[in-house]
């Protein structure tokens, strides 16, 4: 009669043994009662048990090591082990050199002695190192490791607001009087701009918040996006290539954030503000800095691919000319090419269908006052059309589906002009009208193109408006290209910033599958019909009347071809009586075509953040132009000036002094000297709530080139 162990509970019959891991943890059952439990990294414990375990079970080895994922030696090894050292000998040993340290204390003050001295590392290893005893200097190296870093140089002052009772606590000041150079000095003109538009005020009474934190906060976490995309990183992921230390100068920070802690941030702050609202508040600020010039404004879709995994819906990518996976962001821009607002359509939908929802959100801005919308042929539709003329709203587009070859002659085409920014665009024009089912008859102006094309202009503008001040008014369409070109390539619009899709959970009707297929059986079927047919037409033609003078001799020598058609005209109607009766559009649940939606909280927050850099870049370039006078390339100088490098001084409580280093070129000097005593005038904060900043330039170009790494 066999005992059972009180530990190991286990009968006469072959037990059962179990390893599974959980967590960090591994447990062993035994006939399913819990036996042992030990963490996964205590490889001593684990050694013990399966030694013991081997010992008691009546079960070979090879199957214990199994259930504990080694190797049957190396069972068998431990076994040997604890036979010829006991439980002791399991335990893991130290790796590497198993004698005393060659470093000793005396050695250690000696190298600590010569390091003062000023040697290096390599010469301090060759000092201390003798026959028998080498020192490598890897390892003098690990020696002054284990010393604490430097401290840090202090932030730079950051002034609080007693006007602002739920603002975050500025970063404390060391001293006054210190100096910080940085590489990206000039970045710190966009404060200017930041201020006029007001963002701190924005976002702060939309509640942003940026988590829980020591360092960083939403103000930092907002200035970090901006400098980001405005110095020409590609990406968040490209901040990490930036120079840390000279990047915190720009946010008041004795450092820069981390990528790591720059997302956690983004994700935070996107959480804290609907992008929506932000958006919407900085529509006004954009129009009352600079209204729209007579109420025109440019609607179009921005297509962004997607190359993920998700199932999200298809778009048309004008680039590639292929419909592929992304989303359409909606923008509204002005004459001027200025991004106002956008608003995201991840399903894809037409021009014509976001008319509405842009009609609205200008509204919300513009007021009642009469404007006009402008888009081109993708918004093409009589019922948006018919929305637009019941809201009273202008639009002026493109007229679609005119055939090419339908042209007018030369001479009714008449010359007009159009004085626009100080210059005079001329045309040949030519006006008549067209009637539009269910909307009526639209004013429509044909101009000739460069290379004699005629282009119809539609819309349902009055005669007041001149015909071509209405074309001119299209033309202009190409600045929002640019403004999506420039954006594109500088500020990465199209980035999806954010990972995860969820799926679609608004049902929809597609195109049923069942009814495609019958479509094809039946065009085919057709098309075997036809040519049995005129087969038995070929057969009547070339028919030899001294064999067969009558069609009834005719129908007999081709019976098989005619059962054949009949056979074929049976099959058709049934076919088609089934196409009746199958209905053209289905719900997509049940072919079980769901789409994935790409997660888009903190896209749309830095894509509006963005929006607002470049604005902020376009005034000042434009202010600087206004001495540099040379609209061509004013805003390519002025995008390097960002890059200019300089000395950050605190002056005293509450102001900083930002000494940018001189341009090379004399006539970029003189422009940028005026844009700064311009900006002096009326300085702004640091992050809205921080010390002054005050500009001024070197007195003579040093050409001392920054270090970087």
């Amino acid at each position: 009669m066999s005992t059972a162990l009180p530990w190991l509970p286990f009968g006469p019959l072959a037990p059962r043994l179990e390893v599974v891991s959980v967590g960090d943890q591994r447990r062993v059952f035994l006939n399913g009662y819990l036996t042992a439990c030990y963490p996964c990294d205590d490889k001593g414990t684990e050694r013990v048990l399966l030694t013991q375990l081997a010992e008691v079970l009546p079960l070979p080895d090879i199957q214990i090591a199994a259930a504990f994922d080694v190797h049957p030696v190396t069972l068998s090894r431990f076994r040997s082990q604890v036979r010829q050292g006991g439980t002791p000998a399991l335990m893991p040993r130290k790796t590497g050199p198993q004698g005393p340290s060659k470093m000793t204390s005396q050695l250690q003050a000696r190298c600590r002695t010569l390091r003062q001295q000023g040697l290096s590392l390599r010469a301090i290893a060759e000092r201390v190192s003798r026959r028998g005893r080498t020192i490598s200097h890897v390892r003098v190296a690990a020696l002054f490791q284990d010393q604490p870093a430097p401290p840090q140089p202090p932030a730079l002052p950051l002034e609080t607001v007693t006007s602002l009772p739920a603002e975050e606590p500025p970063p404390t000041v060391a001293s006054l009087g210190q100096s910080r150079r940085t590489r990206y000095a000039g970045a710190l003109l966009l404060y200017a701009a930041l201020g006029q538009l007001d963002l701190w005020s924005v976002f702060q009474n939309l509640g942003a918040a940026a988590g829980p934190s020591r360092q960083f906060g939403w103000r930092q976490t907002v200035a970090t996006i901006v400098f980001c995309f405005a110095l020409r990183f590609r990406s968040i992921e490209d901040w990490k290539n930036g120079l840390r230390r000279d990047l915190g100068v720009l946010i008041g920070e004795p450092h820069g954030p981390s990528v790591l802690s720059l997302r956690t941030k983004i994700k935070a702050l996107a959480e804290s503000v609907d992008p929506l609202s932000f958006s919407r508040q900085m529509f006004r600020r954009y129009l009352a800095l600079e209204p729209v010039w007579e109420g025109l404004y440019y609607l179009d879709g921005h297509f962004c691919p997607y190359y993920g995994q998700h199932p999200t819906p298809r778009g048309w990518d004008a680039k590639r000319r292929l419909a592929v996976k992304g989303h359409t962001d909606m923008y509204l821009h002005d004459a001027r090419g200025r991004a106002l607002f956008f608003f995201s359509r991840p399903l894809n939908d037409s021009l014509a269908r976001a008319i509405p929802g842009a009609v609205e959100e200008i509204r919300r801005v513009h007021g009642p006052q009469p404007f006009t919308l402008v888009f081109d042929r993708g918004g093409y539709s009589g019922e948006a059309f018919r929305f637009l003329q019941e809201h009273n709203i202008g639009f002026i587009t493109y007229l679609k589906g005119r055939s090419a070859r339908r042209r007018y002659a030369p001479e009714k085409f008449q010359p007009r002009w159009f004085l626009f920014e100080n210059r005079r665009h001329h045309y040949r024009l030519f006006e008549k009208k067209t009637r539009l089912r269910r909307v009526g008859s639209l004013r429509t102006i044909l101009f000739l193109a460069d290379e004699g094309q005629q282009i119809p202009v539609l819309t349902n503008l009055a005669a007041v408006s001149r015909a071509g001040k209405v074309v001119h008014c299209l033309r202009l369409r190409w600045r929002q290209e640019n403004s999506f070109k420039f954006l594109s390539e500088n500020y990465a619009i199209d980035q999806i910033v954010q990972y995860g899709a969820s799926l679609e959970t608004q049902d929809r009707l597609i195109p049923n599958p069942k009814r495609k297929a019958l479509q094809e059986k039946v065009r085919l079927l057709r098309q075997q019909m036809q040519a049995r047919q005129a087969q038995l037409g070929q057969a009547l033609e070339h028919n030899d009347e001294s064999r067969r003078s009558t069609v009834r001799g005719l129908k007999i020598a081709q019976s098989r071809l005619r059962r054949q058609i009949a056979q074929q005209r049976q099959a058709l109607t049934r076919l088609e009586n089934r196409l009746r009766h199958t209905p053209g559009q289905i719900s997509a649940a049940q072919v079980d075509r769901t789409r994935a939606l790409l997660r888009e909280d903190r896209r749309l927050i830095v894509n509006a953040l963005k929006i607002a850099a470049g604005n902020a870049e376009r005034m000042l370039a434009l202010r600087f132009n206004q001495s540099y006078q040379t609209p061509r390339d004013a805003f390519s100088r002025f995008r390097a000036l960002l890059q200019l490098p300089g000395q950050v001084t605190v002056l005293g409580p509450g102001r900083l002094q930002v000494r940018l280093q001189r341009p090379h070129s004399p006539k970029v000097a003189r422009a940028l000297h005026l844009l700064l005593a311009d900006l002096n005038r009326e300085p702004q904060r640091l992050l809205g709530n921080g010390p002054l900043l005050t500009f001024e330039l070197s007195a003579v170009n040093k050409n001392d080139t920054p270090r970087i790494g």
